[in-house]
């Protein structure tokens, strides 16, 4: 089996996973969920013709003579100017917003107060704002300014048409959405389940009492807390599957029962190396899953593997925590990504430029490096984390390379949910 590039894999491990099924979930838990159908607005925002102003709605067609001054035959020098016509309407009442708009409609040479956000009352088709009228009496105001048709007035569907797509399928429900979901009366919509994820941590070393002291030779197992953050945080539910020993038969047995559990993806940590520590690749030879490649041209990630264990997409990681970290990011994430129902699965790729010279070991295989990745002035800049930091993008570093100098331009990843700020 030739060993594949890191696209080569992605391409593999995409073709084996497909969307899950749809589920119907209420509008507060539908945030960050992918929409398994478009999901369209049930009503137009607003369902009625709204007020935009504090005023008063009226016919326009009532209001067509006010302003009309003296003609130009009555004016000229020395010659009293007549002051500009003006229109009076009985105001029929008040209409405050949440109120239903009157059964009566207007007639010729009326009006009703209303309110900003007040439903129009039948026969209105123009609005306007309380300090463009004088008031003549509690139930009379005077014009002398025409108003035109629509003036100040949101018509139906101004925001939102009825039936208007909201949140295309394949895309997350953000928080911008979720207003507009409820007033077009959407309380319920159909989302992609989230992926299930069994994690398996291998080696005789682990210990998962995390509040005992290890003996000499042992270690508290950290990558099943890693593995089921980053689960997490890509919309999947991890299942932790325990620690098991450094044992081919034992290893195989743990996956034999849990592969038609319903899993979306089963990952493994550890029993990865050469020789006789070749331990998954043995299980799952032993279990007859289909081998889609067992070392990439990648460091760290040449002692990984993917396979398919039944109808379950299996990935098999190194141990070290960091190598975890990158090759989950993108090995795995793209997989519970389109196991979502995400349309652009596969990970990002920007140019950014370093603030400080990497120095490398010459290899021939693209290098992975965890750093952080920030904008300024306009410009992405890139370098490595330092210890306390967390990782937010990973330099990807072409082979045959022996020093990345500062201010060059490399090829970055951003990690989807560590930059906020850069629009990625």
């Amino acid at each position: 089996m030739t060993i594949p590039t890191l696209q080569q894999a992605q391409n593999l491990i995409l073709a084996h996973i497909q969307p899950g099924a749809g589920e119907i979930v209420p509008l507060d838990q539908a945030m960050g969920r992918i929409a398994a159908t478009a999901i369209r607005a049930r009503l137009a925002v607003p369902s009625f013709p709204q007020s935009c102003r504090d005023g008063y709605a009226l016919r326009a067609e009532d209001t067509q003579a006010a302003g009309a001054g003296p003609s130009a035959s009555n004016s000229g020098p020395g010659r009293p100017q007549k002051p500009a016509a003006a229109v009076r309407l009985q105001v029929r009442g008040e209409i405050a917003a949440g109120r239903t708009r009157p059964a009566t409609g207007l007639r010729a040479g009326q009006a009703y107060r209303i309110m900003t956000g007040g439903m129009l009352p039948p026969g209105a088709d123009s609005v306007i704002a309380f300090e463009e009228v004088s008031r003549e009496a509690a139930d009379h105001i005077m014009l002398t300014v025409p108003c035109r048709p629509g003036a100040h007035i949101r018509p139906v569907g101004t925001d939102l048409r009825q039936n208007q797509i909201i949140v295309p399928p394949g895309r997350p429900v953000c928080p911008e959405h979720l207003p507009l979901l409820a007033t077009a009366g959407v309380g319920e919509l159909a989302v992609y389940r989230r992926p299930r994820v069994g994690l398996l941590c291998t080696g005789n070393e682990l210990l998962d009492d995390i509040e005992g002291n290890p003996p000499p030779g042992s270690l508290i197992s950290g990558n099943r807390y890693l593995l089921a953050g980053l689960i997490r945080r890509y919309g999947g539910e991890p299942v932790d599957l325990g620690t098991v020993r450094d044992d081919v038969d034992a290893i195989a047995a743990i996956l034999a029962a849990e592969a038609p559990g319903g899993f979306n993806a089963l990952i493994s940590t550890g029993g990865m190396g050469p020789g006789k520590y070749d331990l998954v690749s043995r299980a799952l030879a032993k279990l007859e899953a289909k081998l889609l490649y067992e070392e990439l041209r990648l460091r760290p990630g040449k002692a990984t593997m993917a396979a398919v264990l039944g109808k379950t997409l299996f990935f098999g990681l190194p141990g070290p925590p960091p190598a975890v970290h990158l090759l989950f990011y993108l090995l795995v994430a793209p997989a519970l990504r389109r196991a979502q129902g995400y349309r652009h699965p596969r990970p990002v790729t920007v140019q950014a430029r370093l603030t400080d010279p990497l120095p490398l070991r010459r290899g021939d295989f693209l290098q992975l490096k965890g750093s952080r990745l920030d904008a300024e002035a306009g410009t992405l800049l890139v370098r490595l984390t330092r210890p306390d930091e967390a990782i937010n993008a990973i330099i990807l570093v072409p082979p045959n390379r022996r020093q990345l100098k500062k201010g060059e331009l490399v090829r970055v990843q951003p990690l989807a949910a560590g930059l906020p700020g850069l629009g990625l």
